[in-house]
Parts: structure tokens; C-alpha cells; sequence
């Protein structure tokens, strides 16, 4: 499954960017193959609700985009990203939003 994963995100990455700046099939893989660990481990960690985050890659830079509930949250995302290896830096554009009160 983990094969069939990575597969789809080399074939999924292999583009030339808008502004004419491309990445060699060496960088498109590790990204991929970072982008895919990155994923798997915010999704496998219960303290994180991984699926409804985006990670992207560029040049072993992860950009972490979506919502999470809390600072704790956020701040365990970022640690998970960052301690995949080959990852240079992390962006952090994830937004905290408080969880709606629950009546009762």
C-alpha cells in the first residue's frame, strides 16, 4: 500500500512549475517521499487530525496548511513535520480554530 502510495505521489508530482522553475526527478521524489511520510505520521498520531491537513513540498521545505483545533495542535504538527528526515524546513500557515461548544 505504502508502495502504491509513493508511486502515485512521483507520478502525481512530476510537473514543471508556473514560473518556469522546475525541480529534477531526484527532487520530485524526495519531496514525494517526504510529502508521504509527512502525511502518514500527522495521520497516525491521535493528538492530530491529520486528514484534514495539507502538506506540500518543495525542495525538502513543508508547507502545512489547514485547521486545527488548538496551539497544542498545531505546535504537535509542526514537530511531526519537522522530525521527518530530509526535511530542510516547515512553513506554518495552519490556522487555530476553537472547537464549537457542545450543548449539554
Amino acid at each position: 500500500m505504502a508502495c502504491a502510495l509513493l508511486c502515485l505521489a512521483v507520478v502525481a508530482g512530476c510537473q514543471s512549475y508556473r514560473d518556469g522553475k522546475s525541480r529534477t526527478i531526484g527532487e520530485l521524489t524526495d519531496d514525494s517521499a517526504i510529502q508521504l511520510k509527512v502525511k502518514t505520521q500527522l495521520m497516525a498520531d491521535r493528538n492530530v487530525n491529520g486528514f484534514r491537513l495539507n502538506v506540500e513540498v518543495k525542495r525538502g521545505v513543508v508547507s502545512l496548511h489547514g485547521r486545527v483545533a488548538s496551539q497544542e495542535m498545531r505546535l504537535r504538527a509542526l514537530e511531526i513535520a519537522a522530525s521527518v528526515k530530509g526535511v530542510a524546513s516547515v512553513e506554518d500557515r495552519l490556522d487555530v480554530t476553537a472547537a464549537p461548544l457542545k450543548d449539554g
